[in-house]
């Protein structure tokens, strides 16, 4: 049925052919609920659940949103040819190593889904072309006018054997998918962000960064659709482990009508992802647990128990720390924050990550390999 659907048109407008994609959602058929994608679906949807409901039995889900966030930037942007490593996005304020641009643009897409979240979730704002934008700009901030941050592309761009609607009718494109997203429910609101997903690629508003900022969209809608409470996903983890399949269906949505075998890729993605996520959130317990037991049955702690217990949450928030933070963050003097470093040092939870002599950072290793 997915080869008879036509889900746009090609248009010749001088010497380029041009495909400009129709409106969501599919029709001509509808999005035929197979089987597949029905116990797909149910799959992705108690994935996501026990996610959900792991993280809110958490008294501190701030650690572990920082962390997951990160990790999404990390594996989004390497989809992209941007590569980077987490102790490299870690160490960045202390500038330990050589500034990488690829380091500060993983930043950068951290700062575009805090930022978005905040318009939506604090300012109440619908997920409008006016979020996408602004994403965007924090995205792609400082890589000049050359990438128009924040601004739809006003030139024609050509991505594989696509070769985009022309950048006048952009607008009208998103215009339509603000519809699709924000109106329209027709689909399940996990099914609604994926075939969002697939359109956005499509339309291709912008010079650059359209990848980052259409899976951005994905994790967008499903907190604003309540799907999940935090942005806690990184659905980048398999499109990343099977990234030619990844473009190969997304193609097929444009070349085939297969909406069906695109929405079944990507509820595998979103399973995997957060069953991931959730296994993660297990392992960071039961290392804490065991970190916690070993401060406990250590000399070097026997009347400053509760306050090294305090210290270890804050390396859980920071696993890249200088004496000079921990001086701050626990309200102690240089010499106390120190002491205490030298601490979790002799029992093996930091180690040295410089040997400079001034601003020394330290690294909880066995946290960020866990991330890894």
């Amino acid at each position: 049925m997915a080869n008879e659907r036509i889900t746009g048109e090609y248009k010749v407008l001088g010497s380029q052919t041009y495909f400009i994609p129709k409106a969501l959602p599919p029709y001509n058929p509808e999005l035929e609920f197979n089987r597949e994608i029905i116990n797909l679906y149910g799959r992705a949807m108690h994935a996501l659940g026990n996610l959900d409901g792991m993280i809110a039995r958490i008294p501190d889900k701030d650690r572990f949103l920082k962390a997951y966030v990160l990790k999404e930037a990390i594996l989004t942007s390497d989809i992209e040819g941007i590569h980077t490593t987490l102790i490299d996005v870690l160490s960045h304020p202390y500038a330990i190593n050589k500034y990488k641009k690829d380091t500060q643009l993983v930043i950068n897409y951290s700062h575009a889904l805090y930022h978005a979240m905040d318009l939506i979730k604090n300012d109440g704002l619908p997920i409008v072309s006016r979020v996408i934008r602004e994403a965007h700009n924090k995205l792609l901030h400082g890589e000049g006018d050359r990438s128009a941050p924040g601004e739809f592309r006003k030139q024609q761009v050509k991505v594989g054997n696509l070769v985009p609607a022309p950048a006048n009718i952009v607008p009208e494109l998103i215009s339509d998918l603000e519809r699709f997203i924000n109106a329209n429910n027709s689909v399940p609101p996990l099914i609604k962000a994926g075939l969002a997903h697939v359109q956005f690629e499509t339309i291709h508003p912008f010079l650059d960064g359209n990848g980052r900022i259409g899976r951005l969209l994905i994790v967008l809608m499903l907190v604003k659709d309540n799907v999940l409470k935090e942005p806690l996903l990184y659905p980048s983890y398999f499109f990343k482990k099977f990234h030619l399949e990844y473009y190969t269906k997304l193609d097929n949505v444009r070349v085939k009508g297969d909406f069906e075998g695109w929405i079944e890729f990507y509820l595998r993605a979103v399973s995997e992802s957060a069953e991931d996520a959730a296994r993660i959130a297990k392992e960071i317990e039961a290392l804490e647990s065991k970190l916690i037991d070993r401060i406990k049955s250590s000399k070097l702690f026997i009347r400053s128990f509760s306050e090294a217990k305090e210290f270890l949450g804050i390396l859980f928030k920071s696993p890249v720390i200088t004496i000079n933070e921990v001086s701050e963050r626990c309200n102690v003097n240089y010499n106390t924050a120190k002491a205490v470093v030298k601490k979790f040092e002799k029992l093996e939870i930091l180690e040295r990550l410089t040997e400079q002599k001034r601003n020394k950072a330290f690294q909880f290793s066995d946290y960020i390999k866990l991330l890894n």
